[in-house]
């Protein structure tokens, strides 16, 4: 996914040059930062957006090299995966962060070397998940073509898994079933939560290369779960998985759908109102797709750079990574409702709590040394709906 930004970087910084900034909430004061990255971070002055009515947007200077977080249900803390430079990774860290300060609790630092490929010469770390029972953090290394499950006390990597250009990973809990998206083939892997160890396969149908982007899951029971997929290249896939006395997982096709040729990695379903939604990162368009049958419903534009999705009180946010600002979706227009402007380049939308979100992006990419830079500062925005 990366090298595909790339491409698009010379665009990316002309757009995002003309976004303005203005005054915003000043964050909570809190103790003096113990990591000494985090001390440097919080010694600069706090970013700063236009304030939006309906909202309270407040920034914080965290991370350099900004990629995925995720929050863990029973800490409250969030992970955030950190990669630097984008273009040529050089170093890479995991942070457990107090979401309600924004200071940095532990940083496990990625010391494993690869051969340049391409990606950098460190295992960088970039998607990230946490689940809600246990005690691990799973983490995905697409140039590394591994995935990793490390100890969310100790840091301890306790288990990697080979898989080709990994990315999504989320888990259906109540299968004790974690399932990773990746490619060669295009699919997914299923893996136990307990035992750590590898319970079968899915692959996605259709020609060509086939990409396994992030993963909605829906309909999650002891025996089953759906899980929608869309490939990064062309093409949208639901199947049923299903699990029987803790062995391996059985899998099949319930529909494929024809997508765009490329720039499909997000992805939100939403089971009451029976839609699932998938980014289009060239053309600038939300597709909106049954999610029982796979049927096209509707495009939505949001502009080119489209890309993380999130459920909402009952909406539809799209970030624009290239524009720098957020699109808001009612579920029964399919219109843009509200233009959120949070900074510059938001990389991943994230459910906080049920009147906030967070916006993490990769600032430092265009204002601290460029894409094979980035120097300085990424940060994370706390969006608060009022009313």
């Amino acid at each position: 996914m990366t090298s595909s930004f790339s491409r698009a970087r010379w665009a990316t910084i002309a757009l995002a040059a003309a976004l303005s900034v203005g005054s915003i909430a000043a964050p909570h004061a809190s103790a003096a930062p113990t990591d000494p990255a985090d001390r440097f971070w919080k010694s600069q002055p706090a970013p700063a957006v236009p304030q939006q009515p309906g909202y309270q947007i407040t920034g914080y200077n965290i991370g350099k090299g900004n990629y995925r977080g995720a929050i863990d249900a029973q800490t409250g803390s969030l992970w955030l995966t950190n990669v630097s430079p984008f273009d040529g990774a050089s170093e890479s860290s995991i942070l457990k962060v107090d979401p309600n300060t924004m200071e940095v609790r532990k940083r496990i630092r990625i010391t494993k070397r690869i051969k340049n490929t391409g990606h950098g010469t460190i295992a960088g770390q970039y998607e990230v998940n946490v689940p809600k029972t246990g005690n691990t953090v799973w983490t995905t290394a697409a140039a590394a073509n591994e995935v990793s499950v490390w100890d969310k006390n100790s840091g301890k990597l306790l288990k990697t898994f080979p898989v080709k250009k990994p990315h999504g990973v989320v888990f259906a809990e109540q299968m004790g079933v974690a399932i990773v998206s990746g490619t060669k083939p295009g699919g997914l892997k299923f893996y136990d939560m307990n035992t750590l160890t590898p319970i079968g396969s899915a692959v996605m149908p259709g020609k060509g290369t086939q990409m396994g982007a992030n993963i909605a899951l829906t309909d999650v029971s002891a025996t089953g779960a759906t899980v929608t997929l869309p490939s990064y290249y062309s093409s949208l896939t639901q199947f049923r998985i299903t699990r029987s006395g803790g062995g391996a997982v059985k899998s099949t096709v319930r529909w494929n759908a024809t997508l765009s040729t490329q720039g499909h990695g997000f992805i939100v379903a939403d089971t009451r109102t029976n839609r699932v939604y998938v980014n289009d990162l060239y053309q600038g368009i939300v597709t909106v797709h049954d999610l029982r049958t796979g049927r096209h419903i509707r495009d939505v534009f949001t502009g080119p750079g489209t890309t993380s999705l999130m459920l909402f009180q009952g909406k539809v946010y799209a970030a624009n990574y290239f524009g720098g600002f957020i699109s808001v979706i009612d579920q029964n227009t399919f219109g843009v409702s509200r233009l959120v402007t949070t900074g510059l380049l938001p990389n991943q939308l994230l459910y906080w709590k049920k009147n906030t979100f967070l916006v993490i992006d990769k600032s430092s990419m265009i204002l601290d040394g460029g894409y094979r830079g980035n120097r300085g500062t990424d940060h994370i925005w706390k969006v608060r709906r009022l009313g």
